[in-house]
């Protein structure tokens, strides 16, 4: 059951739009159609009522799950790699700032930070009676999907967007779950997983269309915080979905409720292409929603959403933290992962190569400065096909620092 300690107790479910309250059970949205959020009820938790492990169920008494009701494999506890070319100044890049880190995700289990998520929501959905669950994706999400579905004998069906790469077709039925290919975008493909799900019972797991995907992206927040005995000035993430932002907004004002931090939050900075940045749009213009981006195009498939249910929820905590939005041009971002690689061994995908171009855009606006302390999310390994810098370009070699 989920879980119901002296500690922590899984309490309600709560709109973030019109917060209204819900019991725990299976449920995609609240009924004005806002996404959900799992709320606590927190007793005298400690951190070191952390668990010793090196996995995201470390947090176990943070999440809706005990280390006793899941199948662990190995997804979180990724590493913080402090830079030491970039960011230091010098021929490469002229750029100084006091410390730059890449949380590396693509460590996880399926390559990419999608593990983190449904890690906790596939078992949560299984503990609450789900048989059978369903996806839309560009690509990594289904392959997570899948995994997790595989390790908690499931059913599971993606419905995979017109461009996603073979290689992710090929994961999904590896897994042993259903691939379906659609002739749309990802909004096209969410559409016929939401019918799919009305139509068969399937439990949507669709982004923010359930409420515990991000639970197990707000432990990325909780690990650079341990990581760094604290939280930096900056915190830098590529944004399709925005699961991953509202789940560090939602893991920031946790560590506040249980007293753990109460130092300054964070700046969060949402990066996202020219060629798909409705976020930032709508960021710049004071909005607090976004508009849907009329003809999508960039090669960080993850990125290339039009609209997201979400953009309320990043629009404020990027707002909140006194953030920034920024897009980034292609070249950048193929230039950003091979500087990334060959000056630092980080094996970064695209979307997670758009962080580093988003630094260097927000150091030259005077955004991020000399003092700042700044950690660059990698969403994905470079070898995660939709997202590789070389699936799509002639390799691309910077010149080492002389």
């Amino acid at each position: 059951m989920p879980r119901d300690s002296g500690c922590v107790r899984l309490s309600h479910l709560e709109c973030t739009s019109c917060g209204k309250r819900w019991e725990i059970r299976l449920r995609n949205t609240c009924d004005c159609g806002g996404p959900l959020f799992a709320r606590y009820e927190w007793g005298e938790l400690l951190p070191g009522d952390l668990r010793p492990r090196r996995d995201l169920w470390r947090y176990a008494p943070l999440l809706p799950l005990g280390e006793e009701e899941v199948q662990s494999r190995g997804e979180g506890g990724t590493p913080l790699h402090r830079l030491r070319t970039i960011g230091a100044g010098g021929r490469v890049a002229r750029m100084k700032v006091a410390d730059v880190y890449v949380k590396d995700e693509g460590l996880n289990p399926t390559g990419t930070f999608k593990s983190r998520g449904m890690a906790v929501a596939v078992p949560m959905a299984g503990h609450l009676g789900a048989k059978s669950l369903v996806a839309p994706s560009a690509g990594n999400a289904g392959a997570a999907l899948a995994h997790y579905a595989a390790v908690y004998g499931l059913g599971a069906t993606v419905f995979l967007t017109r461009d996603a790469p073979a290689d992710a077709r090929r994961l999904v039925q590896t897994f042993g779950a259903r691939a379906c290919p659609t002739t749309g975008d990802i909004t096209r493909a969410a559409r016929i997983a939401e019918d799919y799900a009305a139509a068969t019972g399937a439990f949507n797991l669709a982004t923010l269309r359930e409420p515990y995907r991000v639970e197990g992206k707000k432990t990325l927040l909780f690990e650079i915080w341990e990581a760094l005995g604290g939280l930096p000035d900056w915190i830098l993430f590529p944004t399709g979905g925005g699961t991953g932002i509202a789940g560090l907004w939602k893991g920031l004002h946790e560590l506040r409720q249980l007293g753990w931090y109460d130092g300054p939050m964070p700046r969060i900075g949402l990066v996202q292409p020219k060629g798909c940045a409705p976020l930032v749009k709508a960021w710049r213009e004071g909005r607090e929603d976004v508009e849907p981006w009329p003809r999508p195009r960039t090669a960080a498939s993850g990125l290339r959403v039009p609209s997201t249910i979400a953009d309320r929820i990043v629009l404020r905590a990027v707002r909140e933290t006194r953030g920034a939005g920024v897009a980034v041009s292609e070249h950048a971002m193929v230039m950003a992962a091979a500087n990334l690689a060959v000056l630092e061994g980080v094996s970064a995908c695209l979307e997670g190569a758009a962080t580093l171009a988003g630094l260097r855009r927000l150091y030259d606006e005077g955004a991020i400065t000399r003092d700042d302390r700044v950690v660059l999310v990698n969403t994905g390994s470079a070898e995660k096909g939709a997202g590789s810098p070389a699936s799509r370009y002639p390799p691309q070699t910077p010149q080492r620092k002389r």
